[in-house]
């Protein structure tokens, strides 16, 4: 009698967390074991940031378990966004780890790895070019994270994204410097190795 009663509130209580939690399941090939901990962190902190941007910026609901990568956003509306489809995202990280495990589990085999590569369809849309602001502030904010190794050019940027009425603007300025940033990483390694 003891024993029908805990199954019967366990099975209650998950029913209930299943109706709350995403409806996303995993890829049967996925291993979350072979992801490193502090990788699953990173995880659940892209989905928790991503969220406000597919609830354009207001959600009810914004979790995710780095253990079970369990995760929940719900919009402030009741719409829960597919999040699969989106980048940085759960499910993106879930499907890039799946296309890495696969690769790995087929060695020298090009029929194998063809296979996996068609079978990985991973998120492409970008959540934050869906929040539309026309604020100089979100502007300001994104050149500043993109400039902010860059020293030398950080006060001819700012004075672009004060004036600057879009993100588009400061995304655009932000791709001049990201390709010297990258060639200068790329001349580093190259430098280490040599």
């Amino acid at each position: 009698m003891y024993s029908s009663i805990v199954l019967l509130s366990t099975l209650a209580a998950s029913a209930l967390g299943a109706s709350n939690s995403s409806s996303y399941t995993f890829p049967s090939d996925f291993n979350i074991g072979l992801v490193k901990p502090d990788q699953l962190n990173s995880w659940c902190q892209g989905q928790r940031n991503v969220c406000p941007d597919m609830c354009d910026g207001s959600t009810s609901a914004n979790s995710c378990d780095p253990t079970t990568l369990q995760f929940q956003c719900t919009c402030s509306n009741g719409t829960v966004p597919d999040s699969s489809q989106y980048m940085q995202t759960v499910p993106f990280y879930v499907c890039q780890a799946t296309y890495g495990q696969c690769i790995d589990a087929h060695p020298n085999d090009a029929e194998g790895q063809t296979a996996c590569k068609d079978a990985a369809q991973c998120g492409t849309k970008n959540a934050t070019a869906l929040v539309s602001s026309s604020s100089s502030t979100s502007a300001t904010s994104t050149m500043t994270m993109t400039t902010s190794t860059t020293s030398s050019q950080t006060s001819s940027t700012s004075s672009v994204a004060a004036e600057s009425t879009t993100k588009n603007a400061a995304i655009t300025v932000g791709e001049g410097y990201s390709t010297g940033i990258m060639a200068g990483a790329m001349f580093l390694a190259a430098r280490m190795f040599l």
